[in-house]
């Protein structure tokens, strides 16, 4: 098997995710080099060379993710996007993924940050690298007229919520940026903002990508004069004998409280020609609340969010807490020695956590892993423990520490990056 070298790909050095591009995903797009590369990585790209070639290529999203801030809220902390991720056909299993994947999670733990997350194309693959699936969502199909029995003050504060419906522009993305923002700490954690200028790329309209789709829309929730949500869309026409059955796909949505999500959603299932709205979000966001059941809603759950925690301490530093709790924990991860061994974690009355190096028995023991599928709230330490995930030496230990990760409730549905 030949040695592995990964190095950082320059702006000069486009031609490499071009390369890529057409050789791993088969890709082989028409058009102007410089809007082909519209939607490529600016943070950082990597190229993973073997015996002179070209191998694979990986790179990173700036993005910020929502962490707990404790039992009800979420902070914002910086976090690498994975992304890109592809072997060159000639190279597959020759150890060039997991060579990528280590310097990946290296790299991030050295550019200070502690979380890395992706978007899995295929799910099998990034548990054995201590990726952990930390948020799922329903891809929940709205029919035309869909009735949403909210309660009367939430649906009293949708009615004074304004819809507008525009065409979307590069020139809307520091209003949608900080929209996401404030729309990110006042809703459920697991939220992704994209840095501002990836919004203006994504906002940025390319006929040859796009072909027979419309443009991409925004859908704007606005109350005494302020933003408070908003909704990326895209309609396709479909006709059945005759009768309008359009689709509407959304791909972004946020709001800052209820009664924005319901405003928002009334409008999206009020569209002339269209015969549905599909939406993703979680099992108990609030629009499958007011729906009489689930089923029928949604075509099946899905992965939406996997995380890394390549820095252990500084990830609990950052991140709140629902319980105290006192409790020693052996962590098992092969691939960041600086996150294997036993750690004395202490949750305080105010919900600030702190972890030191210990020796001796641990109360329990977990793969990190386990911490990332349990981190925004989207599995329980329970539920692990009780799949065979989680092992306990002192009784009530795996209890306390679920206690304390508890969030009030499920992440929501992470935008694609």
């Amino acid at each position: 098997m030949s040695d592995t070298t990964i190095r950082r790909i320059e702006p000069g050095d486009a031609d490499w995710f071009l390369a890529a591009d057409e050789l791993v995903w088969a890709d082989d797009e028409a058009g102007d080099r410089q809007d082909r590369l519209q939607n490529t990585p600016t943070r950082a790209g990597f190229a993973a060379e073997q015996d002179g070639e070209l191998a694979g290529i990986s790179a990173s999203w700036d993005i910020e993710l929502a962490v707990p801030s404790g039992m009800t809220g979420s902070r914002l902390v910086p976090a690498e996007g994975l992304t890109w991720v592809g072997v060159h056909p000639d190279h597959r299993r020759r150890g060039v993924l997991s060579a990528m994947m280590r310097h990946h999670l290296r790299w991030t733990r050295d550019e200070g940050r502690s979380l890395a997350a992706l978007k899995a194309s295929e799910p099998g693959i990034y548990g054995r690298f201590g990726y952990g699936l930390a948020a799922q969502s329903l891809k929940a199909k709205f029919g035309r007229g869909a009735q949403f029995a909210a309660p009367s003050e939430v649906s009293d504060l949708a009615d004074a919520t304004r819809t507008t419906f525009r065409t979307a522009s590069p020139d809307d993305a520091q209003r949608l940026h900080a929209l996401m923002r404030r729309c990110a700490v006042q809703g459920a954690c697991g939220a992704v903002v994209r840095h501002i200028d990836d919004l203006r790329r994504l906002l940025t309209d390319m006929p040859e990508q796009r072909r027979d789709r419309e443009r991409n829309r925004l859908l704007w929730a606005t109350r005494d004069g302020k933003d408070v949500g908003y909704a990326l869309l895209r309609r396709t026409h479909k006709w059945d004998d005759g009768l309008p059955g359009g689709e509407i796909d959304v791909f972004m949505f946020g709001s800052t409280d209820t009664g924005a999500r319901l405003a928002l959603m009334r409008r999206l299932v009020d569209f002339d020609l269209m015969g549905s709205a599909i939406n993703w979000m979680p099992l108990d966001d609030p629009l499958l609340l007011w729906s009489p059941s689930p089923r029928g809603l949604g075509s099946g759950v899905t992965d939406s969010l996997w995380l890394r925690i390549v820095d252990l301490s500084a990830a609990i530093a950052e991140r709140g807490f629902a319980a105290p709790c006192d409790v020693r924990i052996t962590v098992q991860d092969k691939l960041i020695e600086e996150n294997d061994r036993v750690w004395h974690w202490v949750v305080d009355a105010d919900g600030t956590g702190a972890l030191e190096p210990a020796a001796g028995e641990a109360d329990l023991s977990l793969d990190i892993v386990d911490l990332g599928a349990v981190w925004l709230g989207g599995q329980t330490l329970g539920a692990r423990h009780a799949a065979g995930f989680v092992s306990e030496t002192t009784e009530g230990a795996a209890a306390a520490l679920d206690a304390a990760l508890r969030t009030a409730s499920q992440p929501t549905k992470a935008v694609d990056f």
